[in-house]
C-alpha cells in the first residue's frame, strides 16, 4: 500500500483488488477458526481479522500490518468488499464462510451487483440467479435460471468448493447474517458481529448496463480466452457509485 497520510479509500480498494484480497485469503487459509470478515484501516493499513462468533460474543479479533500479510498466491476466493465503515475502514466479507446472507433495503440488487462483479474477478467462480436485474446475458458465469424453493430473489455463488453461498435479496425470512441498506449507508450483521457503514459498494442501472455490455463484446474482438471484467472501481469512482 502507499504511505500512510496520503492513502484514500479509493487507494485501499484498488490495492485490495490488485493483491490485497488474495493476501487476505492467505490469512483465512492458515487460520485455526473460520474468518468471516476483515477490516482495513484506511489511514494506517492495519488489518483486523474477525473470526466467526457462532452467534456468540467473545471470539478474539487478530490485528496485523498490511505489509505482514501472506504473499499473494492463488485467487481471492469469495472475498468481497462491502463498503466503508464509519471508522474509516474498508470492510471485506468472506462469503465462503457464510451459507446464506441477506441484503435488505430499497434496490438491494445494486449492492448485489457490486458483489457479483467482484466475485467474477475470480475465474473459478460462477454465479446463478433468478433475477433479470443481476444476470449478464450470454455469460456462462453469470446466468439466470429457475431456482426452486428460493421464495425470493437469490444469487448463488459457486467456486467448485462446496457449500454454495446464497445471497438473498429482501427475503421474507430472517437471516442471522444480513446487510441492511439505509439512505446514508448501512449496517452489516454477521452472527454477533456488527459494523456501521457510511458507504456501501453499489452499481447503478446505467453502470451495470455498461459493464454487462463490455462482457458481451463479440468474440472476434476478444482474445482466445473468455472475457473477464475489469476491477470493480472504488466507492468514489463512477462505476461503483453509491446512491447515498
Amino acid at each position: 500500500m502507499t504511505e500512510s497520510g496520503g492513502v484514500t479509500v479509493a487507494d485501499t480498494v484498488r490495492w485490495l483488488h490488485e493483491e490485497g484480497l488474495v493476501r487476505l485469503a492467505g490469512i483465512g487459509a492458515r487460520a485455526l477458526n473460520p474468518l468471516v470478515a476483515y477490516t482495513i484501516d484506511v489511514a494506517t493499513g492495519t488489518v483486523s481479522a474477525h473470526p466467526d462468533t457462532g452467534g456468540e460474543v467473545g471470539a478474539d479479533v487478530a490485528t496485523l500490518a498490511a505489509d505482514d500479510l501472506p504473499f499473494p498466491v492463488g485467487t481471492p476466493k469469495r472475498l468481497t468488499i462491502v463498503g466503508v465503515t464509519t471508522t474509516e475502514s474498508v470492510l471485506v466479507v468472506d462469503l465462503s464462510e457464510l451459507r446464506r446472507i441477506a441484503i435488505h433495503g430499497d434496490r438491494p440488487e445494486m449492492a448485489a451487483r457490486a458483489w457479483a462483479m467482484q466475485l467474477l474477478l475470480n475465474p473459478d467462480i460462477s454465479l446463478t440467479t433468478n433475477s433479470a436485474d443481476l444476470v449478464i446475458a450470454g455469460s456462462p458465469r453469470c446466468k439466470q435460471t429457475f431456482i426452486p424453493g428460493s421464495g425470493s430473489t437469490v444469487l448463488n455463488v459457486d467456486d467448485k468448493h462446496p457449500p454454495v453461498t446464497t445471497v438473498c435479496l429482501n427475503p421474507a425470512t430472517d437471516e442471522i447474517d444480513h446487510l441492511d441498506l439505509t439512505e446514508n449507508g448501512g449496517e452489516l450483521y454477521l452472527g454477533a458481529r456488527f459494523w456501521q457503514l457510511r458507504q456501501i459498494m453499489r452499481i447503478t442501472d446505467d453502470a451495470w448496463t455498461a459493464l454487462a455490455a463490455r462482457l458481451q463484446a463479440p468474440q472476434e474482438e476478444a482474445s482466445s480466452s473468455p472475457p473477464k471484467p475489469d476491477r470493480v472501481s472504488a466507492p468514489d469512482e463512477k462505476l461503483s457509485e453509491s446512491t447515498t
